[in-house]
């Protein structure tokens, strides 16, 4: 793959981005100790020469980063047991993991089992009855829902075997955004996962379409609720066209007399009936009296004495039974529920929909910049198999296997979410995420705020369009200064109190150190440095190793091993850091090496090659 030119704008962002680095691992205002030669003056020092081109890991590291919620060397080593060439390797990878039923989970199900999770198996009336049984009495309670869905959901990016059923169930949930914190919705949240998203990840987009629509989640996101005959709510049916079907792109505004406009182009759809390419005000309008009277059951006043109180229900008593039009389409007067159904296929299968989709797949595994005849090709494959069990699995399969997917690097960054979830999959971290409501401040706590101030928590957006996912969304100071801060953080985390040394750390990255080279001679700063590298980031990009390996070797040779064992205590607890050594002079080599260790992959972390994809 050809390398791509250094331009002095990256360059110069690079340049900026190493002084985040550094800065986000708060190095010591003392000269001495900032950088490993002696009379240097550290951080005041040019930085590395940036190289002319940017250099690439090999295919197959570059693929995996960006079909999975984070690389690594785990996943390489089974890839690589899948055939004798990269190209029947990724075959044969995409194969497996759009089979993900076929692959065993059981770990990852274990963890889950081990979570203690009470509320992700509640049926809508359950989960109905406890909120009502709640009120306001106890926030934390009410929650609950949710808190554990963000939790199991980190557990499974974590864990989880089928990576890229993950990655898609990602995608869904922002597609179709739902704050999941809303106070009324919140309590109700898991079925919206677990049975609306989860199902169809790979499955059919007309299904999960209306298994979204008719989720307590989404009803309260967006107030379906409440739309009913005389008083039709389109909140819901504006977002229905804009965000979940046709997309602004196929948005023409306010017309007078669309049906007679000779400027809107029309098509034949699937029943052989005319409809519009693009939909105006008029459609929003229409489809918000096609959608009235489907509500939740005990939601309003008029529902209140209803049958399975939480669950789905449609009250023919509040739909309107008028003659509408929509898109071109006349909707005879008195269809009642089967309106709704036939609005979900006009959208589902209208080629507008298939565009749009197709460009956000496009974008979410290639870049924010992809060319439209590859979009149009993925888009035509969606709209030949609307109808299909496996639509969505036939076009994320075209996409995987397409030129622009297997050529393509670096046109995108990782948001704040997938750095985290990435790093801690790359450093192998043991962590079980779950809801906590004491006053120990867990690692749960710590990295979920986190995630809230770096501006992305799961479930956390507030408006319905979902995190956004371009390069430009997650490159401003504050989500890349925040997202800086807290990847070399992971690898200070404790289990069970976060800031507690005295229990283990979520990522033994000394463990694992020790376990690579068991042999006290080999564990010098190159090979420990080499060995990471390939651990985050699949190769040993300079000037990135450069940087790392100096900050760890401080005046040593590359080839010296390094004392990663020996450590200091406090009242006979270890402190893993390793001992302090300021004398003699210029044996910075010996001071703290373990928390050293940290450091340096720290900086491995926040590298730029780290946050590409």
């Amino acid at each position: 793959m050809a390398s791509a030119p250094a331009s002095a704008a990256f360059n110069a962002a690079r340049r900026r981005l190493f002084d985040a680095v550094f800065a986000a691992v708060a190095p010591p205002t003392d000269p001495l100790l900032s950088r490993r030669r002696p009379g240097r003056d550290g951080l005041l020092d040019d930085l590395p020469a940036s190289p002319e081109s940017l250099t690439s890991p090999p295919p197959a590291v570059r693929w995996l980063v960006r079909a999975t919620c984070g690389y690594s060397t785990l996943d390489l080593i089974a890839f690589d047991a899948l055939g004798s060439t990269d190209d029947a390797r990724w075959q044969a990878w995409v194969a497996r993991q759009l089979a993900p039923a076929t692959i065993d989970d059981s770990a990852c199900s274990s963890r889950l089992a081990s979570a203690g999770f009470t509320t992700l198996d509640k049926t809508p009336e359950q989960l109905w009855a406890a909120r009502e049984a709640i009120g306001n009495s106890n926030y934390y309670q009410r929650m609950l829902p949710i808190a554990e869905t963000e939790c199991a959901t980190l557990i499974r990016q974590l864990h989880s075997q089928r990576q890229l059923f993950e990655v898609m169930a990602s995608f869904w949930h922002d597609h179709f955004s739902v704050f999941g914190w809303d106070y009324d919705g919140g309590p109700l949240f898991p079925p919206f996962d677990r049975d609306a998203i989860r199902p169809n990840v790979f499955g059919n987009f007309r299904t999960m379409l209306q298994a979204t629509c008719e989720s307590a989640a989404m009803m309260y996101m967006l107030d379906l609720y409440t739309s009913y005959s005389g008083h039709p709510n389109e909140n819901y049916a504006r977002e229905l066209m804009e965000l979940h079907t046709l997309g602004a792109e196929n948005y023409a505004g306010i017309v007078d007399d669309p049906d007679d406009d000779p400027s809107l182009p029309t098509y034949i759809d699937w029943q052989g009936k005319i409809q519009r390419l693009q939909y105006v005000d008029d459609d929003v309008y229409e489809a918000a009296r096609v959608l009235t009277g489907w509500t939740i059951s005990h939601s309003t006043y008029e529902t209140r004495n209803d049958p399975n109180p939480g669950a789905f229900e449609y009250v023919q008593a509040l739909h309107d039974a008028g003659v509408k039009r929509v898109l071109h389409r006349n909707f005879s007067a008195g269809g009642g529920q089967n309106d709704g159904t036939l609005l979900f296929d006009m959208l589902a299968q209208h080629p507008g929909t298939a565009h749009f989709i197709a460009g956000k797949l496009c974008r979410r595994f290639i870049g924010d910049v992809v060319p439209d005849s590859l979009v149009q090709a993925a888009a035509d494959l969606f709209h030949q198999q609307w109808q299909a069990p496996d639509q969505i699995a036939q076009v994320v399969a075209f996409i995987l296997h397409s030129n622009e997917f297997k050529t393509g690097w670096g046109t995108k960054m990782k948001s704040p979410a997938r750095s985290v979830v990435s790093a801690l999959r790359a450093t192998l971290a043991n962590f079980t995420p779950v809801p906590d409501n004491s006053s120990t401040y867990t690692p749960t706590e710590e990295l979920i705020g986190r995630l809230q101030a770096a501006g992305q928590r799961l479930f956390y957006w507030p408006a319905p369009n979902g995190y956004p996912d371009t390069i430009t969304a997650w490159s401003s100071t504050g989500a890349l200064g925040l997202t800086l801060k807290l990847l070399p953080r992971l690898l200070e985390m404790h289990q069970t109190e976060s800031y507690n040394n005295a229990y283990p750390f979520i990522v033994d990255v000394q463990g694992q150190t020790l376990g690579a080279f068991p042999n006290a001679a080999d564990r010098t700063a190159s090979n420990v440095i080499g060995y990471w590298c390939d651990r985050l980031l699949g190769y040993r990009p300079q000037p990135t190793f450069g940087v790392a390996l100096d900050f760890f070797r401080q005046e040593a040779a590359a080839s010296d091993p390094l004392d990663l064992v020996t450590d200091s205590t406090d009242n006979g607890q270890p402190q893993h850091v390793g001992v302090w050594h300021l004398n003699p002079p210029n044996t910075l080599s010996k001071h703290y090496t373990i928390a050293r260790l940290r450091v340096a992959i720290g900086l491995l972390l926040c590298s730029p090659e780290f946050l590409r994809r």
